[in-house]
């Protein structure tokens, strides 16, 4: 039996079996439920503040307990809680035995107790079944935990998360059926848990519809809960950044941390994890770095830790703000950093935007080493290709036709090989694997195209570096949606994108080192490639200014370092 006292202060009892056992026969596809994706919930809620839609969350209570068991399984209860459930119902006394003089309960489950291995799943299938069949819905085939009706010329959205529902549609009418509906079907036993207004606690998070032009997600209890269980050593200085220029180096040397204090980092970058996937995406580079050190952290990494942790005090009531101009204009930077982990491999950074703040973001890894800094930025352009389809085809789901669905670059070299694929490479990128020219193929049959985009907007570039000053404050309130941008602020990247070479020419990289312009020559009508080569170090150099002398937005505007046809961003 388990107790846990809940954000409004009442205590949850819940009795679940041991179904460990249960894993030596059940395999995954049997056990593993789905549950609403972060990404699909996210954009599901942009759709209701675009539409204006009326929004419930629903709670189903024992919501496991209202599915049948699917085989044949007996439980053993003994103890205090065999004694529990006899003063709870006088009937089960007849069953109750004393082994060893501990008192006991044997019994044949007939519902999903929570515990059993297959208990989700079977609850998933029980309230599909119900939505889909009895209620008419349709499951959005990208993401099995939404699902859509159309119901007096407006559509009904549903995305559930095991037993807490999300509904919206343009009618609060609409909304009360579908409540009702679910109320007859789940509540007999006990009532539904129903919240409405403008403001929800969902998934750990609050959705705040107040505003009819955004929704702001944030999570300040969390962070607040964070806060208390961080040691107070960790908690030094103001930082104005979460990770400092040297957060990708790593000391062989250093001192590796005690056990106590190894068990409290990972459960700390853990929270920070869960944190940094939902309403808080500024943390996510840090979050990202310190994920690879839980196994074997030392010193260094503590201090890491420390400064992330710090930053997100001084900031600890941010909001994440979403909206939309036009959900058929899907746009994405996509950016790696070269060579910049211990083991010389980069990082990739992407990020999407509907029209204010940025939704779905990632940072990670590369899985293998590249050669060059024009390959990095393909492999993480093929990195982040299966957000860029899910996205578009969730939506065409959901009802919204993607006009464009736009990839920002900054690397000419990789516009040409993305655009061209095998035909755009020379015997100096050979190397590169077919399979990176996955997305030449989309781009062809035109599920996305490409565009290129000046360095200094590109914002993909907070998620592959730790940037300091006013450009990571400049970046930082895009992402998080803080000012809305919109096309009078700045040019869309159509210009610029349509400048870009589109003929077969080859791009060249060195083993080493190539960084490869695609240039235009003027008045002649026709591109070529050239590419200005650089020595290892040299490329090392600049990318240590770059991480290191950082200018904001205005800054970089004044010194006209790059052209005024600049890419749209948000």
């Amino acid at each position: 039996m388990f107790l846990k006292q809940k954000r409004c202060g009442k205590i949850k009892a819940r009795g679940c079996a041991d179904g460990r056992k249960q894993r030596l026969y059940k395999t995954k596809e049997e056990t593993s439920s789905p549950t609403v994706s972060i990404e699909g919930l996210f954009l599901t809620c942009i759709i209701d503040v675009l539409e204006k839609r009326d929004v419930a969350t629903v709670d189903i209570p024992g919501a496991f307990m209202q599915a049948d068991i699917d085989e044949l399984i007996h439980v053993k209860l003994e103890g205090e809680t065999a004694i529990l459930l006899v003063r709870i119902d006088p009937t089960y006394q007849q069953f109750l035995t004393y082994e060893n003089g501990k008192p006991v309960i044997y019994a044949e489950l007939t519902k999903a107790l929570y515990g059993t291995v297959q208990a989700a799943m079977l609850f998933w299938k029980n309230l599909t079944n119900f939505l889909v069949n009895e209620l008419g819905f349709v499951i959005n085939p990208y993401d099995f935990c939404v699902a859509n009706k159309d119901i007096d010329g407006k559509q009904c959205t549903i995305a559930w998360h095991v037993d807490d529902l999300k509904i919206s549609h343009a009618s609060s009418k609409v909304v009360d059926s579908i409540i009702h509906s679910l109320s007859d079907r789940y509540g007999k036993e006990t009532p539904l848990s129903v919240t409405r207004g403008k403001v929800h606690e969902y998934l750990g998070m609050t959705i705040d519809f107040s505003n009819t032009e955004f929704v702001q997600f944030y999570m300040h209890d969390f962070v607040n809960g964070i806060l208390e269980e961080t040691p107070a050593e960790l908690l030094k200085g103001i930082p104005t950044t979460p990770a400092a220029t040297h957060l990708f180096d790593i000391d062989d040397n250093a001192e590796k941390l005690d056990s106590e204090q190894a068990i409290t980092f990972h459960h700390l970058v853990a929270k920070l994890l869960y944190l940094c996937k939902r309403a808080r995406p500024d943390l996510q580079l840090a979050v990202a770095f310190l994920t690879t050190r839980v196994q074997g952290p030392d010193v260094d990494d503590w201090k890491k830790l420390g400064r992330c942790l710090t930053y997100l005090r001084e900031t600890k009531d941010e909001k994440l703000t979403l909206g939309a101009d036009d959900l058929g204009v899907i746009k994405w930077w996509i950016d790696a950093s070269f060579a910049v982990h211990k083991d010389y491999k980069s990082h990739t950074g992407a990020t999407m935007s509907l029209g204010r703040g940025h939704p779905i973001s990632m940072s990670s890894k590369q899985k293998i080493n590249t050669r060059s800094s024009t390959e990095a930025e393909l492999v993480g352009v093929n990195d982040a290709m299966s957000l860029v389809l899910w996205v578009r085809m969730f939506l065409l789901e959901q009802g919204f036709e993607a006009k464009d669905n736009v990839i920002f670059q900054d690397n000419q070299s990789t516009i040409l090989l993305a655009r061209n694929g095998r035909q755009s490479s020379g015997k100096k990128t050979r190397h590169i694997e077919i399979r990176y020219y996955f997305i030449t193929d989309n781009i062809s049959r035109g599920t996305c195209s490409v565009q290129y985009c000046p360095t200094e907007q590109m914002i993909a570039d907070f998620f592959t570096k730790p940037l300091q000053g006013s450009l990571f404050r400049w970046m930082r309130d895009k992402i998080l949606g803080k000012h809305h941008i919109g096309v009078t602020d700045s040019q869309e990247c159509v210009g610029a994108g349509a400048s870009m070479p589109t003929t077969n020419d080859d791009v060249d990289t060195e083993d080493d080192v190539d960084v490869t312009h695609a240039l235009m020559v003027e008045g002649k009508g026709f591109f070529r490639a050239d590419e200005e080569k650089e020595s290892a170090q040299q490329v090392k150099e600049k990318e240590f200014s770059q991480t290191h002398q950082c200018r904001s937005y205005s800054d970089v505007v004044k010194s006209k370092s790059f052209p005024q046809r600049s890419c749209q961003h948000f």
